[in-house]
């Protein structure tokens, strides 16, 4: 075997190992594959058959890697599903997952039960479901009043499907139910039954559990006015007593709860509390889509396009704007990506069209007729072929970071990672799944920051952003949750990148605004230019101080594209660049 060729399986087999040697392991495959002026490999006549053979090889040895963290990530989803604070335990009263909602409220989640639940009655009951198992029937447990929060929690454990999980020992989810009454819940109680808010506010505070002499001495009232208002707000309700408009309340706002965090949750919240929603949708074909609502849940509607392949969720900042500023961002995951399904045995034209019909089905379902398009970086070709397949649906197209267009000399012009990975979409894709695993298994790992500030270190926008740990546990996480699947979809949309979307763009009748940061050392500000040169009525903002990463530290800019009513002529923008 020549001696290259063998080098090259070494440090294929090299990428299923460990991610702590990554880059050096990457720098090596690019050196073999495209550096060295000896190499055999030879870009029109590709790899040999031993070198297939081996790479096939290493991708069966990856999967199977994956496969123990694939159990993980089954029991992360079942969690994640849930609309309230919940925990996965065995049987063994072992705390094995926790959804974001519950570490956001309560912390991190303890190892053990005894710690994770500390009120002795409640303990007991949940010991005794999981000695006996009750054949899977769900069973509640009332917990505990908490007036400092005008609330009272109950806790749901209910036995997991064993196929569910996929055969990892028997496990249970506990589910926390918080009966807290926030201002939107309390608000569409006080509308339903023709409260007045003194009337609403009285009510919650019997509902959490104060007595009367309590809730005259917070509202600094007397206890006649008191009684007096309960009164009114039994005749109202139609309730008898107290009991039952406990119960009605908390019944009400439970309801709520399950409405906004279930799949048909076309329940909206006027004015209420900042959303961010994920759910599926079947569609026509039967195929799934998983996509994330965020900000206002009767806002403005906006499609945002994601990157590749993070980009759908917002740091917290901008989703408590969007709410402010009533955007309502509503964010699919491609095909492939995320719990989006595969469009199988699609060729790159087809796959952008299915894409682009998949969102369209989607806002159908969502009730929205039209909606401001943000592509946001490699997500630009599929708002290109959302914008030019259904362009009723579009009332403005913006580019966040990246234009859908692409020169093939531009190759020289991207950084030494991205500049491989491109090579090999292009010229060697049977190895490009292994790279694509190995960095994902980086992304999964402790060395996630590391991996995600390293590929930031060129520029210095950039590389401030990182020092922003939400930003990096957006583009951390995120790949992962959009990778989870597998890399397939990735590995695809590599190659869409290479696609010029120029003449699309021309024929169009919408034309991107773009926003390009001053500082992007990944794509640069002359590739967006060349477009906006190349497609007449393409107009630009060049955000100062802003890199590659201008969706998450110059989100503000995207907020005010969206909103804008006019637009500066590019040449201007332009030359105050130069």
């Amino acid at each position: 075997m020549p001696t290259d060729t063998h080098d090259l399986i070494a440090a294929i087999y090299a990428a299923t190992l460990s991610p702590s040697d990554f880059f050096r392991i990457l720098d090596n495959l690019d050196s073999l594959l495209f550096l060295g002026e000896d190499s055999e490999f030879d870009r029109a006549a590709g790899l040999s058959d031993a070198a297939l053979s081996h790479i096939e090889m290493a991708r069966s040895i990856q999967e199977r890697i994956g496969g123990a963290r694939t159990q993980h990530q089954k029991l992360s989803a079942i969690v994640e599903a849930v609309p309230n604070p919940s925990y996965i335990i065995s049987r063994t009263e072992a705390v094995v997952a926790a959804n974001a909602m519950a570490t956001s409220k309560y912390g991190q989640a303890p190892a053990l039960l005894k710690d994770l639940v500390a009120v002795g009655d409640v303990q007991k009951h949940l010991r005794d479901y999981l000695r006996h198992d009750n054949a899977g029937a769900a069973h509640a447990i009332a917990g505990q009043s908490d007036p400092s929060r005008k609330g009272q929690t109950s806790v749901l454990i209910s036995r997991i499907d064993s196929e569910v999980t996929g055969g990892v020992g028997q496990m249970y989810l506990l589910s926390i139910i918080d009966f807290g009454f926030d201002e939107a819940v309390t608000e569409l109680f006080r509308a339903a039954y023709g409260l007045t808010h003194a009337e609403c506010q009285v009510a919650v505070l019997v509902a959490s559990g104060l007595r009367l002499s309590d809730i005259a001495a917070e509202r600094e009232v007397a206890l006649d006015t008191v009684r007096s208002q309960i009164k009114t707000i039994k005749n109202k309700t139609s309730t008898r007593d107290l009991p039952a408009l406990v119960r009605l309340l908390c019944g009400f706002s439970a309801s709520v709860a399950g409405q906004t965090g279930r799949q048909a949750g076309d329940f909206k919240i006027t004015g209420g509390a900042p959303m961010k929603i994920r759910r599926q949708f079947s569609l026509r074909s039967g195929r799934q889509i998983d996509f994330v609502e965020q900000g206002a849940a009767d806002g403005k509607p906006v499609l945002m396009f994601h990157n590749l392949p993070y980009g759908v969720e917002l740091p917290e900042a901008a989703i408590k704007q969007a709410h402010a500023e009533g955007l309502r961002i509503i964010a699919p995951f491609r095909p492939g990506m995320g719990a989006t399904d595969y469009v199988q045995h699609a060729d790159l034209n087809e796959l952008l069209d299915k894409a682009a019909d998949d969102c369209d089905e989607l806002l159908r379902h969502r009730g929205v007729s039209s909606v401001v398009a943000v592509s946001h970086a490699a997500g630009s070709p599929f708002a290109l072929r959302f914008a030019s397949r259904h362009p009723e649906r579009v009332n403005r197209l913006i580019g966040v970071a990246q234009a859908p267009g692409w020169r093939p000399e531009w190759i020289n012009d991207l950084p030494q990672r991205q500049r491989f990975v491109v090579r090999l979409a292009k010229h060697f894709p049977q190895v490009l799944p292994v790279v694509i695993w190995s960095m994902l298994a980086c992304l999964d790992s402790p060395y996630a920051s590391e991996f995600v500030r390293h590929g930031c270190r060129d520029g210095r926008a950039d590389s401030r952003a990182v020092e922003d740990q939400e930003i990096v546990d957006l583009i951390t996480k995120g790949s992962v949750d959009a990778l989870k699947r597998g890399v397939a979809g990735l590995c695809q949309e590599c190659q869409v990148l290479q696609c010029n979307g120029v003449e699309e763009a021309r024929r169009s009748p919408h034309k991107f605004h773009l926003l390009h940061g001053d500082d992007d050392r990944i794509i640069p500000v002359a590739h967006s230019l060349a477009f906006v040169d190349d497609v007449p009525g393409t107009t630009i903002d060049i955000v100062k101080g802003a890199g590659q990463l201008l969706f998450y530290s110059h989100w503000r800019h995207v907020f005010d594209a969206i909103t804008a009513s006019s637009r500066q002529p590019h040449m201007d923008l332009a030359s105050q660049y130069a």
